[in-house]
């Protein structure tokens, strides 16, 4: 029965990076007109799949508008060393090789209780604004799977539409340590990460990457 949900969950995953994937532009991304207004008001919209959170899976894709061009956040992504200050429980994130378009960076998630270290690769595709990563499974790994991509959409009020779709699957043995407040933020932080980065980029930090991008 696990086998079958792991293999259903990583399934939809691959179905919806190659969607992504191929989209064109944002029209490709259909929003309800309520998910719309969410998106207009500057908030995050969150679709977790249907099975995330069942058996320590979790997944599903954040959509937000953030008041840059994809060249200044795709700058604030690759921006390793600043995810500690950008996003809720990273402790440190260290680029230890990159050969071209391909990174392989070593993670460290969690608190002063429990952490998880894992390396996961990344690649890029700059001409479709898709930074995808996956979990380096001959390397250490404290969690069972995580893999996903970044997908920036230029829009033509100069925002830029921001989806990160993400699956995790971290070990029952972790779960079963944490409390259910804490269970019940991995979802909403995994989800709304880019929101973190919204409001990393629209605050005074986002100016280094905007004078470096015009500085080019």
């Amino acid at each position: 029965m696990l086998a079958a949900r792991i293999s259903k969950l990583l399934t939809a995953i691959a179905i919806a990076c190659a969607l992504c994937g191929a989209a064109a532009d944002a029209s490709a991304v259909e929003f309800t007109d309520k998910e719309k207004a969410k998106l207009a008001a500057g908030k995050t919209v969150k679709k977790p799949l249907p099975t995330s959170g069942n058996s320590g899976f979790y997944g599903g894709t954040g959509y937000t508008l953030i008041n840059a061009s994809p060249e200044v956040l795709w700058a604030a992504i690759e921006d390793w060393g600043s995810y500690p200050k950008i996003y809720p429980k990273t402790v440190a994130v260290t680029e230890v090789s990159r050969k071209g378009e391909q990174s392989l960076i070593h993670m460290e998630m969690g608190h002063a209780l429990i952490r998880a270290e894992y390396y996961m690769s990344i690649e890029r595709e700059r001409e479709k604004w898709m930074l995808s990563f996956r979990l380096v499974k001959n390397r250490p790994h404290d969690i069972e799977d995580t893999r996903g991509y970044w997908r920036l959409f230029p829009q033509s009020d100069g925002k830029t539409l921001v989806a990160y779709v993400v699956a995790t699957q971290i070990p029952m043995g972790i779960i079963n340590l944490l409390s259910q407040d804490l269970i019940d933020k991995i979802e909403r932080n995994l989800l709304g990460v880019p929101n973190d980065l919204k409001a990393w980029i629209e605050g005074p930090h986002g100016n280094r990457y905007r004078t470096a991008f015009a500085a080019k």
